[in-house]
């Protein structure tokens, strides 16, 4: 478990240097000089006022843009530190609006990459698998399952081994252990035909929601495969389709592991390999359903809205 809270130490030297503006608390960009660093980035305003911030794998960057005013000039982009809540504002001027739209370009892609860079240092080096834990029976309805950051609540993360089983009756399961031997469930998501799976939208961005659970994955191409496996798994919940036959599995793993092969193909080495985000106590997390009683989760209630992906 790890904290993400916002004003831990940021680390070694800037790796971007240069000038922005800043959007105020008085609603006004005023200049500051902005440096970004592996793990944050700090910024300063001429009359010697500093800031800094560290990011977290749920951190977002995005483009924006200001409806009128002056503001309305300015190539503008906003760092979420965690989403709801308040949002950073920076901009770029220029008087070539190409020069200013590659600039905040670098400084958006820099940002991204930073948050990336945070999340492959948490996450340990295990690849995407379907198949299920030897001499682990609760495992053998197991489509895919690989390590992936859980937001527990708004200052502190975990990494979890999550495992999505094939559904049962009216309902699947994503099932978050403490490590790849699945030994010790930490929490069940039950999947219903009405659960809500939605990526997050961001520059570069990896992370997605499953009900009211937010997870990152290593990579945006890995996000969109836990989000298709699990679009897929909603489909047959929908259309009432029967517990698929251990044959129907080994089929739905074969196509699953043809995804995970491209993947791995495109994933780049690590440049970094100590955490850079500092480690704190797990919180106590919800009760789990006993990891074998998949009847008994077929008559939980479940809510949420179906979004199309």
């Amino acid at each position: 478990t790890y904290s993400s809270a916002p004003d831990q130490p940021l680390l070694g030297v800037p790796i971007r240097e240069g000038g922005l503006w800043h959007l105020s608390a008085q609603d006004r960009f005023e200049p500051v000089t902005f440096s970004l660093y592996v793990n944050g980035f700090a910024f300063s305003t001429p009359d010697g006022l500093e800031a800094s911030v560290s990011l977290s794998p749920f951190s977002l960057v995005r483009n924006c843009r200001f409806q009128s005013g002056e503001c309305s000039k300015l190539k503008s982009f906003k760092v979420s530190l965690l989403e709801p809540d308040p949002c950073c504002y920076f901009a770029v001027r220029s008087n070539c609006e190409r020069d200013a739209d590659e600039e905040r370009s670098d400084w958006v892609l820099g940002l991204s990459h930073t948050i990336l860079l945070i999340i492959d240092s948490l996450l340990p080096s295990f690849p995407v698998t379907c198949d299920p834990v030897p001499g682990a029976p609760h495992t053998n309805r197991r489509l895919m399952a690989g390590y992936l950051i859980h937001r527990d609540d708004g200052n502190s993360i975990s990494v979890l081994f999550c495992e999505l089983n094939a559904h049962n009756g009216s309902c699947a399961k994503l099932v978050l252990y403490e490590n790849e031997l699945c030994e010790k469930p930490v929490i069940d998501i039950v999947i219903t035909d009405s659960s809500v799976c939605c990526d997050v939208v961001g520059i570069n961005c990896s992370c997605f929601i499953v009900d009211s659970h937010h997870f990152a994955s290593q990579t945006p191409s890995e996000r969109k495969l836990w989000l298709r496996a699990l679009s897929n798994v909603k489909v047959k919940l929908q259309n009432l389709a029967p517990d698929p036959t251990d044959e129907e599995l080994e089929h739905y793993r074969t196509s699953i592991r043809e995804h995970i092969s491209a993947l791995e193909a495109t994933l780049e080495p690590r440049i970094v390999n100590d955490a850079l985000l500092a480690r704190c106590a797990r919180k106590k997390m919800p009760a789990v359903a006993p990891v074998a009683d998949v009847a008994s989760l077929d008559s939980k209630p479940c809510v949420g809205s179906h979004i199309s992906l």
